[in-house]
């Protein structure tokens, strides 16, 4: 930047700072919004997820068959290539990576990037949360929970919630830039 510049830009700078545009006042509400759009309520944003969860984690039953609960009484189901795979420790472990990476994933696509940054800052917890709450679920609904198998289930549940809120994270930043 050459001197001219400098002054030029230096005397606009001052001429800025002494004009009638600085002396109006934002409203209050407008730093609200901005606030609560920059940092969003974790209990707003957790709430979002648990929807999200509830929709897209009964729809991941119709795909990967979780303690012997079929909703929709789909004919495919990963969890038979799962035990064929590696059976049934491997099938429980995966069918958890299953259904927690499907809520995150759809996440991504429903929640805003700052959302997305609160899930991440909460991820260990929300992840713990959705886990026990599904199991729960499971219970309710008939399912026979065993301790070795659900702490399979568990275990790959935690994996796939950590992985799929970091990688959507990041997928949703780089797309972002």
């Amino acid at each position: 930047m050459s001197i001219q510049d400098e002054k030029n830009w230096q005397t606009e700078f001052q001429e800025f700072l002494e004009s009638q545009a600085n002396c109006s006042e934002v409203p209050k509400t407008l730093f609200e919004k901005v606030k609560n759009r920059i940092f969003p309520n974790p209990w707003v944003v957790f709430g979002k997820v648990m929807l999200i969860h509830a929709i897209f984690g009964l729809l991941s039953l119709s795909v990967c068959n979780q303690f012997g609960l079929n909703p929709f009484g789909t004919d495919f189901s990963l969890s038979h290539w799962f035990m064929k795979m590696g059976g049934h420790e491997l099938c429980m472990s995966l069918c958890g990576v299953t259904f927690m990476a499907s809520t995150y994933a759809f996440s991504n696509v429903f929640l805003t990037l700052e959302e997305l940054e609160s899930v991440r800052r909460h991820e260990w917890l929300q992840t713990g949360i959705f886990s026990l709450i599904s199991l729960a679920a499971f219970y309710f609904f008939g399912a026979q929970l065993v301790a070795t198998v659900t702490f399979l289930w568990l275990l790959g549940a935690f994996i796939g919630g950590i992985l799929s809120v970091e990688s959507s994270y990041y997928l949703r930043r780089a797309w972002s830039a």
